[in-house]
């Protein structure tokens, strides 16, 4: 089963077609303007906003500015959603009418890129942590609306899970891992681990994982006498030209020239 049951771009106005889903649906107004109703509460969206259509909650869509009229619809599904992350909290967000049927953003053009994320990951099946992260991406924001977090509570937040991906990083920068599972595994979008992340080390997640593997690369270059392709596999680097080439950017030396320069210096 996927996450993402299915993403696209639509210019063909449906009018006043109640109708409900399984899983969750949401959609982005790119442009027009179109009434939403879910129960007894509509809803008025244009160009910017976004809304989240709870489980089984019906709803009937009617468009307003019809020219114009373009809205990006993916529909989720909540329960594997739920078997990936194992929380309670974000479940009940997506299937609990009982608390509104609907969720809406208004007015944020910038998540237009999350969605499209979204599409790409369906059009081509990504792997499922790749699809987790897009779309928690998404999910996250409305997530925000329902339990707004103060800066306090954020500050804390920032710096317990900072703390914990430094420590997944450092201990297993030498496999193959990759920023956007360590996001899904902590139940967050890769852009909100990255903002987190950069808010406290100055540097993106990313740029950490490099500035360990070069310091760990660099070391091992300098004090062994390890063949250039070892020391690339021990320190996570996909092979020797990256190793060299990071390790360029990083010193401004070539691993040939750390280790010449560290030979000379031995007495």
């Amino acid at each position: 089963m996927s996450i993402i049951e299915h993403a696209k771009y639509y210019e063909t106005p449906l009018h006043k077609v109640s109708h409900a889903h399984t899983s969750c649906e949401i959609m982005h107004i790119v442009g027009g303007q179109l009434h939403l109703t879910a129960g007894d509460e509509t809803v008025a969206l244009s160009g910017g906003d976004s809304a989240l259509i709870k489980s089984r909650q019906h709803h009937e869509v009617t468009v307003k500015a019809e020219p114009q009229y373009k809205r990006f619809i993916t529909v989720i599904n909540p329960w594997e959603l739920k078997k990936q992350l194992t929380r309670p909290d974000l479940f009940s967000m997506l299937t609990d009418t009982s608390k509104g049927g609907i969720i809406v953003i208004k007015n944020k053009p910038e998540l237009k890129s999350g969605f499209e994320k979204m599409s790409e990951f369906f059009a081509s099946g990504g792997n499922i942590y790749a699809e987790l992260g897009a779309a928690l991406e998404i999910v996250s924001e409305f997530y925000d609306i329902v339990h707004p977090r103060d800066e306090k509570s954020a500050e804390r937040g920032g710096k317990v899970l900072t703390e914990k991906v430094r420590e997944q990083i450092e201990q297993n920068y030498a496999d193959n891992i990759k920023i956007a599972d360590i996001a899904a595994e902590n139940f967050i979008s890769e852009g909100y681990l990255a903002h987190a992340f950069k808010a406290e080390t100055g540097m993106s997640p990313r740029e950490y994982l490099t500035h360990i593997r070069c310091t760990r690369a660099c070391e091992l270059i300098r004090y062994t006498s390890m063949k250039f392709g070892d020391i690339a596999d021990a320190a996570g680097f996909c092979c020797a030209n990256d190793m060299s080439r990071k390790i360029r950017e990083y010193y401004g030396l070539s691993p040939t020239e750390i280790r010449f320069n560290s030979l000379s210096q031995t007495p």
